[in-house]
Parts: C-alpha cells; sequence; structure tokens
C-alpha cells in the first residue's frame, strides 16, 4: 500500500471519529458510546469506499518448457506398418507423468504442411519435413524440445538436413532402418509436344542401389508395343544410367507411353520400376507462298531462313496472273506489290487469309493504299535508310533482340504510317540515330485473322551480318520463324485456353489453370469459371469455380482416386471446352520404404538433439527427467488490486445503519 493511501485512511478514520463525537460526546450514556462507535465506523465505511485504496501484490508463476511432438501422418507411415509403434509410443508420452509435470505438451500432426491434431489417420500423400519445422518455428517461441515421429523421407521440398533451431529436435525413427537392393526410374524428361513424322527426344535417368552387378532391360511401351528397349549394366560404382533416345511421332493427338526397367531378383519395392509419361503430336506442317513482281536477293533469303524447320515449305511465284489456290497455303507473303497484285489481294482479304506484307522502293503505295483498310503510307518520292530498334514491350508472342540496332539498313519509300486496325510494334525506326515511333515491322489483325508488314527491303543483309558476327545465321533465322509460325496459324482461337497435366497420380492435387477471352478475343478478368469433372460412367464427381490469380484462373482439385476422367470448363456465356485425364494408381510415399536414417541423424546433431529409434522412447524419456536444458522458470507479475471488497464492505455499512437506527428507535431517541 503507497504512504498516500495510509494518509487518506488516517484521515477518514479521524473525520468518522469527530462527526461521531460531535453527535453524542454530550450525552453520557452508556448507549451513547455504543452509538457513536456505530457511527464512527459506519462514516469511516463510507469515506473508505470513497478512498478506494490500493494494494501492489506481486505473483509468481511456474513456466513449463514446451514439448512440441511432431507426428508424420502420411501414408509411408501406414505403408510401413508402424501406426501401432506411433500410437504406442503416443500413449506412453500422454501417459507419463513426470513429463505432464514438467512440460507443456503439443501435438502436431504434418505432411505437406503442419496442423494441431491428436489423433492421425495416416492418409496424407506427400511429405515436407522442412516446412513442417519451419511452420513450427515461426509459432513456438518458448524454450523448450520438439519430438519428431517420422521415417525421415520427405517426397518434396527443400532438404531438411541443414534445419536449425534454438531448440534441440529429438527424431524418433520409424520404418525399416535396413537398405535393400533396390532399382528404379529417377525421372523421365520429355517435352509435351511433338511435331507430326518427326523424332522427339526422350531422356530416362535410372538408380541402381547394391553392391552386385547386374543387367537389366530397360523398355518403353505405347499401349501394347514396344517402341523402344535396351539392355544396361549396373555395378556399385556405376549404378546410375542416363538413357537417351528418339521416338517416332506418326499420328496426331494424345500419346501414351509407359517406361520400365526390369525388377531385380528379391526386390521388395517394384512400384518404382516404372513410370509413365504422354506427348501431344501436333501437325505443324505449314505451306508458304511468296508473291512478287520483282527479282531480289531478298526472296532467296526467305525461302532459305524458312525452310530451316522442316515443317515449312517455301512457294516463290513470280506469274501474278496464274490461278493460286490461297487455300493450300498457310500463309502469303506479298513482296513489294504492285497494281498486278490486286485479284490476289483482294481474294486475301475477303477471304480472311493470313499474310506478310513487305514493302520496298519497288513498291506502289497509290495502289497500296487504295486496295486494303489497314494503313496507309503519306509518302513522297523519294527513299530512306531505316535502321530498326527493337520494342521490349511487344506481348503478342516470345521474341528476343538480335542486336537489331547494329544491324544494316533497311530502304524504303519516305513517309508516315497510319494504322485504321490495332497493331503492335516489333522494330521501331530509327533513321540516321533518331528513334521515330514509327514501325519498321508491326503485326495487325482483326478476329482470327493475322497478319503483317515490314516497311523495307534488304533484310537478306541482316541475316548476312547475323552470320558474320555469330558465324551462324541461328539468331536470324529463330527470329523470322517465331514469326513465321504466328502468322501461318489458322486455327481459330478459342475463347476457353485451359492447361492441365493429362497424366497425374493418385492423391496428388489436380491444378487446372484457364484464360478466357470476349468476343473481341481481349483477356476477361470478369469471368465466371466453372469445372465439372465426370469419371468413366459419366457421373459428375466433382464441381467447383475457377478463382482469378495475376490474369489466369486457376482451380486445384485434391487428390482423386485412380481411374479416367473427362472434364468441362463452362463460362456464364456458354462458351465450353472439354478434356480429358487419367488418375493413375501410385503413391510415392510408397516409393521410400526405407528410413532415411542419416538425414534425420544430421538434423538431430544442427539442433542440439539426438537420434533415437521406435524401441528406446523410454531412454528419452528419462533423458528429458534428468536433463539441465528444461527448467521450470518462474515469472513474476505484480498486480494492482483494491485493497477493500466493496460488496462486503457495502453490506457492513448498511448492518452499522441498520443496528444505530434499531438502537435509537428502542431507547426513544427517534
Amino acid at each position: 500500500m503507497t504512504t498516500s493511501s495510509l494518509i487518506y485512511i488516517l484521515i477518514a478514520a479521524i473525520i468518522a471519529f469527530m462527526v461521531a463525537f460531535f453527535q453524542y460526546y454530550k450525552k453520557k450514556k452508556e448507549t451513547n458510546y455504543i452509538l457513536l462507535g456505530i457511527r464512527a465506523l459506519s462514516v469511516f465505511a463510507i469515506l473508505l469506499l470513497l478512498i478506494n485504496p490500493k494494494v501492489k501484490k506481486t505473483e509468481l508463476t511456474n513456466i513449463k518448457p514446451v514439448l512440441n511432438v511432431l507426428v508424420d501422418n502420411s501414408q509411408s507411415i501406414r505403408f510401413s506398418n508402424e501406426v501401432n509403434s506411433v500410437n504406442d509410443i503416443l500413449n506412453t508420452l500422454k501417459s507419463d507423468n513426470s513429463l505432464q509435470d514438467n512440460f507443456d505438451i503439443n501435438f502436431y500432426a504434418f505432411s505437406d504442411d503442419l496442423s494441431v491434431k491428436d489423433s492421425f489417420d495416416f492418409n496424407d500423400s506427400q511429405t515436407n519435413i522442412l516446412k513442417s519445422l519451419s511452420s513450427l518455428k515461426k509459432i513456438n517461441k518458448e524454450n523448450g524440445a520438439t519430438i519428431l515421429l517420422t521415417d525421415g523421407n520427405q517426397t518434396y521440398g527443400t532438404n531438411y538436413e541443414f534445419f536449425t533451431d534454438k531448440n534441440p529436435i529429438y527424431p524418433i525413427v520409424l520404418g525399416d532402418t535396413t537398405h535393400y537392393n533396390d532399382i528404379r526410374i529417377l525421372q523421365v524428361n520429355v517435352n509435351s509436344y511433338a511435331n507430326l513424322n518427326n523424332k522427339f527426344p526422350v531422356e530416362v535417368f535410372i538408380q541402381y542401389e547394391g553392391n552386385e552387378s547386374v543387367s537389366k532391360v530397360f523398355s518403353v511401351r505405347e499401349n501394347t508395343t514396344t517402341v523402344y528397349q535396351e539392355k544396361l549394366n549396373f555395378s556399385k560404382n556405376d549404378n546410375t544410367k542416363r538413357v537417351e533416345f528418339y521416338l517416332n511421332a506418326n499420328s496426331v493427338g494424345i500419346h501414351h507411353y509407359y517406361c520400365s526397367i526390369e525388377r531385380l531378383s528379391n526386390e521388395k519395392n517394384t512400384s518404382n520400376n516404372q513410370k509413365h509419361f504422354t506427348v501431344e503430336v501436333i501437325d505443324e506442317q505449314a505451306k508458304i507462298l511468296i508473291l512478287s513482281d520483282v527479282i531480289h536477293p531478298d526472296l532467296g533469303m526467305l525461302k532459305r531462313s524458312i525452310e530451316t524447320n522442316k515443317q515449312r515449305k517455301v512457294y516463290v511465284e513470280n506469274n501474278l496472273n496464274k490461278n493460286i489456290q490461297l487455300n493450300d497455303y498457310q500463309l502469303v507473303i506479298l513482296y513489294q506489290p504492285t497494281n498486278k497484285f490486286k485479284e490476289i489481294l483482294a481474294k486475301l482479304i475477303t477471304e480472311k487469309h493470313n499474310f506478310l506484307l513487305i514493302t520496298g522502293t519497288s513498291t506502289d503505295w497509290q495502289f497500296l493504299n487504295s486496295s486494303q483498310p489497314y494503313l496507309k503510307k503519306n509518302y513522297i518520292n523519294r527513299t530512306e535508310e531505316y535502321n530498326a530498334n527493337f520494342n521490349p514491350s511487344f506481348d503478342e508472342f516470345l521474341l528476343d533482340d538480335i542486336d537489331f540496332s547494329d544491324l544494316p539498313p533497311l530502304e524504303d519509300i519516305f513517309g508516315s504510317i497510319e494504322f485504321s486496325v490495332p497493331a503492335k510494334t516489333i522494330l521501331f525506326q530509327n533513321i540516321q540515330g533518331f528513334n521515330f515511333d514509327s514501325p519498321l515491322l508491326t503485326t495487325f489483325s482483326d478476329t482470327d485473322v493475322k497478319r503483317a508488314v515490314l516497311f523495307g527491303e534488304n533484310s537478306w543483309k541482316w541475316r548476312m551480318e547475323t552470320y558474320t558476327k555469330n558465324k551462324s545465321y541461328q539468331k536470324f533465322d529463330e527470329f523470322l520463324s517465331k514469326l513465321i509460325q504466328y502468322l501461318s496459324q489458322n486455327k481459330k482461337m478459342d475463347r476457353i485456353e485451359v492447361q492441365y497435366e493429362p497424366i497425374v497420380y493418385a492423391n496428388a492435387d489436380i491444378l487446372f489453370k484457364a484464360q478466357y477471352f470476349d468476343a473481341n478475343y481481349v483477356f476477361d478478368p470478369n469471368a465466371t469459371l466453372l469445372l465439372k469433372i465426370y469419371n468413366s460412367k459419366n457421373e459428375l464427381v466433382k464441381q467447383q469455380p475457377l478463382s482469378l490469380k495475376n490474369n489466369t484462373y486457376i482451380s486445384s482439385v485434391p487428390g482423386m482416386e485412380a481411374g479416367s476422367y473427362t472434364f468441362q470448363l463452362t463460362s456464364g456465356t456458354n462458351e465450353k471446352k472439354s478434356g480429358s485425364f487419367t488418375v493413375l494408381d501410385y503413391s510415392i510415399e510408397q516409393q521410400l520404404l526405407t528410413s532415411n536414417m542419416d538425414g534425420l541423424t544430421k538434423l538431430a546433431l544442427n539442433t542440439k538433439g539426438k537420434t533415437y529409434y521406435k524401441d528406446q522412447i523410454n531412454n528419452l524419456l528419462e533423458e528429458f527427467k534428468n536433463s539441465s536444458l528444461f527448467p521450470v522458470t518462474q515469472k513474476s507479475t505484480e498486480k494492482i488490486s483494491s485493497l477493500i471488497d466493496w460488496k462486503w464492505l457495502l453490506f457492513l455499512l448498511v448492518l452499522l445503519l441498520s443496528l444505530e437506527w434499531f438502537i435509537r428507535k428502542y431507547k426513544g431517541l427517534i
């Protein structure tokens, strides 16, 4: 209690006595002394209620260290028949009174992340030990320790062996610590797409664990047909093989392949001896027609450069009066058109064909301005040299700057250019070192028709200069190839585009990514997309909306049972996109049946803990009891509380006043 409170209480006592004495001092009867005392106490109680004196109290609280018990809730614990072992260990921890008295115990389940749980089903399909330990480190700031019940096998994420924490981690190793001979397919690398009638590369990594030398056959099948086979020799020192081969893309569509390596004798885990992969074969063959009324080195350069892609065939035609079947070609290049191009150009426009327009000093701009509605050039009868300045903001498709600013200039008739349709510039004009916003190479389109124009001749010099600098035409040819690929696509653009994996494993999440375009084929961020998934019996098994994230609509479907499925993606405007996928009966948790003893030991050493086997739980408990690392600490808390309980004091006040009134009434004083 403070000094000021004591002074106030003393003053209140004096005032209470003086008030009572003033009322009863003249009366000398014994009863009046009693009334004086009662009145003094009543007044003192009233004043005490008004003063409400405070007192400081110091409370000591015992804080026990925290013991976090992390239990691996993945399928690998069930596959290795360790469920009973985990339950026995948990029961031992929960029933140990000494442990309960000395620690605050928290139970967590972990797989791909951490969650608070005291019951476990061991049915999760992925394990990320590092992520779980990191999550615990963020939420646990108290002194203590961590018990980690796991087999140490992490199916994805960064290596956990080098994780550090101020609190020691004590792994209890579950599973089989015996190392068995094993051969497995580690990884298959293959492009998702291949061109029709081409060969596509496949790369496979195979690993062997064992001391003896063995020979095993690796094979690849499509349905029941073996498409590749090779005998591989392994030994203790030569235990990893990289197999590279080519497969034929003979027909358009999605092709499913199954690769496998022969099993070892007495091999315990054979589910990792096989993997599936898919390749979609597409027909990108393109016939390209170059129309020209002049002879120019650009024509030969264009043919040679475009045909570096074996899927493309270029035809050069100088006879413009010939009956040309435009539907036979995926792209038409109009080189320096004159009025002889009148019928061809009109047909290209009305029938909505893709074309590339290249102008130059021989171009008839009076004809060109009047015969097409897309662009106009206000020209004068003199020529100009134009250097190129690459536009890094061009985003219609991916292109690289091949040092255009260092290439020789193109030549064209001088004038300003105006577009009446949306255009996206790839190269800007540079005249005598000054950059201009006028286009040198640009694309323009309406709906699903793609077109482009290059304002200048002598692009053959660009290809030659590229070769002089790089001893190769590759950079220029790749740039032109990407432009030709964009322009030669006749496939009408879908308003819904979707990306997904056609083959996934059971219990793995299936990710769908989609983009939705409005009637003008502009991305629409306000669409409502709904995903419906059907099983092989055409029964609806899943339905959920897609959410927008960074201009992409995304939906993640939790792991599904093995089988074949179809899906339909719909919008509020009745646009639809369909597809199919297969879920394989495969669990990555089942592939690693041997415990990662080395990794758990390193984790324990890095955190100053210790590794125990599942039958050493009593040894771990004994260490906790005898260790000085986990003391119970005391925390002092200073609290200020009222010295009096106003309810009792108020009751006493009422009692005193009532007693005084009763005595005065009894004595006839009132």
